[in-house]
């Protein structure tokens, strides 16, 4: 599995890029603090969150060093520019794409992808395989991850590939007025097939 998992009342210190946000999930309270100082000076922490279910930092511009304390039942997260903790009853705001143009790994990651299909059709381009591994960095080869696309639009809403680090297998097109269930799989390293499951 792509999650991180931290023991019940353990701890994890997670480095962030620049750009990237950090998704974490634990069912009891667990703390997230950030460690700041200055040089030859002890390391300070500051309380960046603390919570119970799901929630998402980030992203920092410079990058990030967090110290994340689990609660009793203990903690999974994941990082990368758009993370996902994966297996984990989470639904974030669904994203719009009304007119021809990039399905975002932070958009399927969304789970809901919405569009009211301006153009005819309406193309959505899925990431390359290379996009994708630096977007999901925890996600291994064989790891998936389900989303739809609701277009209530009248015009037809086509997901479409970027060339051979990232295929479709199945109908591409979803017709107006109606939604489509998608299923992405990483195969190898830097590539991606994503499998239409259902109308």
């Amino acid at each position: 599995m792509p999650n991180r998992l931290i023991a019940p009342n353990g701890t994890a210190v997670v480095t962030l890029a620049a750009t990237e946000s950090i998704a974490i999930y634990g069912l009891t309270e667990g703390t997230v603090f950030e460690q700041v100082g200055f040089p030859n000076y002890p390391v300070q922490l500051d309380l960046e969150n603390q919570s119970t279910g799901y929630v998402v930092l980030g992203p920092y511009a410079s990058g990030a060093t967090l110290e994340i304390n689990a609660g009793p039942a203990g903690a999974q997260y994941s990082t990368g520019v758009a993370p996902l903790v994966f297996g984990t009853p989470y639904q974030g705001a669904p994203g719009a794409l009304n007119a021809t143009g990039a399905l975002t790994a932070a958009l399927m990651t969304a789970g809901i992808v919405t569009s009211t299909a301006t153009s005819n059709p309406t193309v959505a381009t899925l990431p390359t395989g290379t996009v994708m591994d630096a977007a999901l960095t925890n996600m291994g080869v064989g790891d998936s991850f389900d989303w739809s696309a609701i277009n209530t639009g009248s015009n037809s809403f086509d997901v479409t590939s970027p060339g051979a680090s990232h295929t479709v297998v199945g109908e591409d097109s979803v017709a107006g007025g109606n939604s489509g269930r998608f299923r992405t799989r990483k195969t190898a390293a830097a590539t991606y097939i994503t499998y239409r499951l259902a109308s």
